[in-house]
Formats: C-alpha cells, structure tokens, sequence
C-alpha cells in the first residue's frame, strides 16, 4: 500500500477507498492463531476456510450502519450503509455515548473464526482487500458465549475489522438516525 510520508494511509477518494485497495494497519501484529471476529456481513458470508468458530462477544465496542459503501451495498452515487464497530471511547467524542464511568460498556455479539495457519495469508488478503472501503485492522479480546453445563472458554485475541470516524466514508449522521 502506498503512504503519505508521515506513514499513514492515503485514501482515494474518486473510488472510494485506500490507496492499494485494502484495509489499512496491515503492519499489526496478528494474534497466533488467527482469530477472526465478526459482526456483521462476516456472520453470514463467511467467505474464507476456518478451522473452528464460536459466538461471542467484545466489550467497550457498539455496532452501527455508519459506514458508506460503495462495493458491498450501494454505488458511487448513492453509498448503501454497512455496518462498522466503533469504541465506547470513540462513541463518547461523536456525542452518542454519555462519558459516564458508571455506564457498563458497551457489548456486540459476533461470531469468532479460527484460520488455520496453511489459509493465513490468503485470508488475510482477501479480508483487505473486502474491507478496502474505510476499514482498519484492530486487535480485540473475544469473550466465548458461556454454555450451560460447560466450563467456560478463556477468551481469544482476535483481528477484527472496523471503518473508524477518520475514513472519509464514515457517517457521524447515521449514527444520530
């Protein structure tokens, strides 16, 4: 990907994405193994082998449709909303989220993929290239959903995908709606 000479991505704003189509922050560090959590079009159109997946959920992270697409849902002309993650920290500066420290944090159930290490690399570039429209690679801890009569599962460090307020198709407006 190419990068402005501070070393942050640039983005292309006649298509409507980086520049090198993919997801920013690919020089992150990614957790071993490779957790994938999603929550949104990820739950429903995993398109990407795993060896084992698990619902669960992160904290201090809310699900919006705040992020204006124009390859998943939508055109240049008229960007459909897709759905972003946004942190309890980035919600209480947009005005959404009271600064309360009595609030319990936010939560979003997702579901958590585990990428065997063969598949690593080609999904990895697949998922950037999928989330080139304002996405940023994060790390999240994943909290498995406890099952009655079941010891619990100790949580995962996972990559999670998330369109930030700083890209320029993120909409504060929608998060008003």
């Amino acid at each position: 990907m190419l990068a402005a000479a501070s070393g942050a991505a640039m983005w292309d704003a006649a298509a409507g994405v980086w520049v090198g189509e993919r997801a920013t922050n690919a020089g992150l560090e990614i957790p071993k193994p490779l957790w994938i959590f999603g929550y949104g079009s990820l739950c429903w159109k995993q398109d990407f082998p795993s060896e084992e997946q698990f619902v669960g959920h992160v904290k201090g992270w809310g699900r919006f449709f705040a992020q204006k697409s124009m390859d998943h849902r939508g055109t240049p002309a008229a960007p459909g909303l897709v759905a972003t993650l946004l942190k309890d920290e980035q919600l209480q500066l947009l005005g959404v989220r009271p600064a309360n420290e009595e609030q319990p944090p936010s939560l979003t159930v997702g579901t958590c993929y585990r990428v065997g290490e063969q598949d690593e690399a080609a999904v990895l570039d697949a998922l950037d290239f999928r989330e080139k429209g304002g996405y940023t690679r994060e790390i999240v801890t994943i909290y498995p959903q406890q099952q009655a009569g079941i010891p619990p599962s100790p949580p995962v460090r996972a990559l999670l995908y998330s369109a930030t307020p700083d890209n320029p198709n993120f909409d504060p407006d929608a998060l008003r709606d």
